[in-house]
């Protein structure tokens, strides 16, 4: 049987024969370097930009799969394949089902829900995840006897309440806990079934270390540069400032709320006029 080989010409000068087959794998070979290329560039891109990398993220298709795996998760059916967090060696499931029920039958305070619709405007964060998170800072907050609102300013700074954030460091959830050294806060809370990207449970954790480093130093601001690792003497990089900072305007969202609630409602003044006819005499 004849081979039949593919003869290229460049120039009009007559090319090795070259087979068709290995044509083909080259031209192959290198779209799948342009490819990495172009996918390399797309991720410097993203690594670089700060706000188009959160429009990605909080794009409607990323938050829907989000949404999905949360919903499988709270409700326990993600199997133990899940891939588990670093520091955790009990947990069969990504998010315990255990810290999971929120009771969402109390209605939250007015100024409550001028604090979730400040946050999620300002985190393009839907209202009613960010009323979530506002439902557990306050229960967490009085539980843990830490100001709710500093638990929220700190999730702000931290995770800007993407409750997956994870950092290069190890850093994990909603308050950036590093589960391998607050591993025996985890525990306390769940023997051998916990995670630091269960909300409640990352806030808890998060709640018992900030009021741990204020007993320590005896002031917020100082408990604050413990919490972003800068001890005493390191860089805080301003991060007291920060918190503080989207505190105060959490504070005010607060007031705005509970002022416009505890407004009296204008009375509405109807004014009736009788008609009586004139009488005949």
């Amino acid at each position: 049987m004849k081979q039949y080989e593919t003869v290229l010409s460049v120039n009009g000068q007559q090319a090795e024969p070259q087979s068709f087959i290995q044509s083909f794998k080259n031209a192959v070979s290198g779209l799948g370097v342009a490819t990495s290329v172009l996918a390399a560039g797309a991720v410097a891109i993203l690594l670089s930009n700060a706000e188009l990398r959160s429009q990605v993220f909080f794009s409607a298709p990323v938050q829907a799969v989000f949404a999905t795996e949360i919903d499988l998760l709270s409700t326990g059916l993600a199997t133990s394949n899940s891939v588990e967090p670093s520091g955790n060696t009990g947990s069969k499931n990504l998010i315990p089902v255990k810290f999971n029920s929120i009771d969402v039958s109390k209605p939250l305070t007015a100024g409550q829900r001028q604090i979730a619709s400040y946050l999620a405007k300002r985190y393009s964060v839907s209202p009613e995840a960010v009323e979530s998170i506002v439902r557990l800072a306050y229960k967490v907050g009085k539980e843990e006897k830490v100001d709710p609102t500093l638990i929220l300013a700190i999730v702000g700074v931290e995770s800007s309440y993407n409750p997956f954030a994870a950092s290069p460091v190890g850093a994990r959830g909603l308050m950036q806990i590093m589960p391998k050294i607050h591993k025996d806060k985890f525990e306390a809370l769940s023997p051998g079934d916990w995670s630091p990207l269960n909300p409640e449970m990352n806030m808890r954790v998060g709640a018992k270390i900030i009021r741990e480093y204020t007993r320590r130093t005896g002031s917020v601001n100082a408990a604050l540069r413990w919490y972003v690792g800068a001890a005493v003497h390191g860089n805080d990089g301003g991060y007291p400032d920060k918190v503080l900072g989207l505190k105060s305007r959490i504070d005010s969202a607060y007031q705005q709320g509970h002022l416009v609630a505890s407004r009296p409602k204008a009375e509405k003044v109807t004014a009736v006029t009788v008609v009586t006819p004139d009488s005949e005499g």
